[in-house]
């Protein structure tokens, strides 16, 4: 049976020691909660607002060395900013697994769309969209990579 690409992107997080994932589920999230739902190696802690989880993330990944967040379309996204741009000035490495509306909607004025790139470009190493099932995998590697690459050690 063929994997989906929120199973194939939750496999990738368990090898690369995910254990927790913040976030407060919205629709266009459901399907990766349902992946790491069912999976069972990932906590899905729910917070009360993306705010907390992007900050709580930002705390896990100073404990464990790799942490990770997730946020839904418009104020989802909005909303992890303040914790992603804690986390990038402290240097520690977070993903943050930030869904949108469908691509095909791109540029229509959608309900709560935003342009991902432009919002996460200055507190991010890593920060891409993936257009197709295919490109998940590769860019999920390279923020992965990234992250803990770009990890600023404290002298």
């Amino acid at each position: 049976m063929t994997k989906n690409v929120s199973q194939q992107l939750v496999e990738l997080l368990v090898k690369a020691g995910i254990k927790r994932i913040y976030s407060v589920t919205g629709d266009s999230l459901n399907e990766f909660n349902n992946a790491v739902r069912k999976d069972g190696n990932i906590q899905w802690i729910h917070v009360r607002h993306e705010e907390a989880g992007a900050f709580a993330a930002a705390a896990d990944a100073e404990l464990t060395g790799l942490a990770c967040c997730a946020g839904s379309s418009g104020p989802g996204h909005v909303h992890l900013v303040n914790g992603l741009y804690d986390a990038h000035r402290s240097g520690v490495p977070v993903l943050a697994i930030v869904s949108t509306c469908a691509t095909g909607e791109f540029g229509s004025g959608y309900f709560q769309e935003t342009n991902t790139t432009r919002l996460f470009d200055d507190c991010s190493h890593y920060n891409q969209i993936a257009n197709t099932a295919h490109q998940l995998p590769r860019m999920a590697q390279a923020a992965i990579q990234h992250a803990i690459q770009k990890k600023e050690l404290p002298f």
